[in-house]
């Protein structure tokens, strides 16, 4: 059943490395999918994040998906959080219809966003989107300057509705370094050139990009929506995850 739907390819956010995402991976494999959920190179354990942009998570994501495309494989992106800007650009050239007009098979089908940045100007960036300062729970490091540095209010920003809160912090001592560039990079590519279908999962709690925001970008990129009661994290909630998966299903299937 793998064989006859489409790929998914799940695009991680900052600082959460593919394991987080664990319980929304397995889901859709039991239901079937394919799913490639490449580590990213702006996001890890050591300097080699440092400078890194999301051109080189685009890279990083064609080598895991140009092989199944080639082989006349559709796919689906899932990209959540800052991934959205790796999302959109993905996209450039691997439509069905890019690679049709190339005489190819295979090639993205739609995007879904999930609490993701949408952007819509070309030259935008995630630090840009959100007004050129630091959101109250990351900041510059002063020890580590190629990276942005969580605070104590990350654990409240990212899980603000799971529980028990104990489990919060752990969740954040988890987390990985992000590229500071990758955050400041503006973007070629961005949500308004998708020409395939997309969708915007709104998480109406979320504490690090606001309903309201999220809500203005699925607007100016065109994107159905679809609203979940969450906070930015509904892959570690057990009930979310089959509401994301749910969607997933209903677009992969058109």
């Amino acid at each position: 059943m793998a064989t006859e739907r489409p790929v998914i390819v799940l695009i991680h956010g900052a600082w959460h490395p593919p394991h987080y995402y664990r319980k929304t991976i397995d889901l859709l494999r039991k239901q079937g999918y394919v799913v490639l959920a490449p580590p990213l190179p702006t996001t890890g354990l050591d300097d080699s994040v440092a400078g890194k942009t999301y051109v080189d998570d685009v890279k990083r994501v064609h080598e895991a998906l140009l092989p199944h495309l080639d082989a006349g494989r559709q796919a689906v992106i899932l990209c959540h959080s800052q991934g959205g800007i790796a999302g959109s650009a993905c996209v450039e050239g691997q439509t069905v219809e890019d690679r049709k007009t190339r005489g190819l098979d295979g090639g993205i089908k739609a995007v879904v966003y999930l609490a993701a940045f949408a952007l819509s100007n070309h030259g935008a960036s995630l630090m840009g989107d959100i007004g050129g300062k630091c959101a109250p729970f990351f900041s510059p490091d002063p020890e580590d300057p190629p990276f942005h540095k969580l605070n104590e209010k990350a654990a409240n920003t990212f899980y603000n509705c799971l529980q028990p809160e104990e489990a919060r912090q752990s969740l954040v001592d988890g987390l990985v370094y992000q590229s500071k560039a990758s955050q400041h990079a503006g973007a070629h590519f961005v949500a308004t050139d998708v020409t395939v279908p997309k969708t915007y999962i709104v998480c109406s709690e979320d504490q690090a990009i606001p309903r309201e925001a999220q809500i203005h970008m699925a607007q100016a990129t065109g994107c159905e929506i679809v609203e979940i009661t969450s906070d930015h994290s509904p892959f570690l909630q057990d009930d979310k995850n089959q509401e994301i998966v749910d969607v997933v299903f209903r677009v992969a299937s058109k």
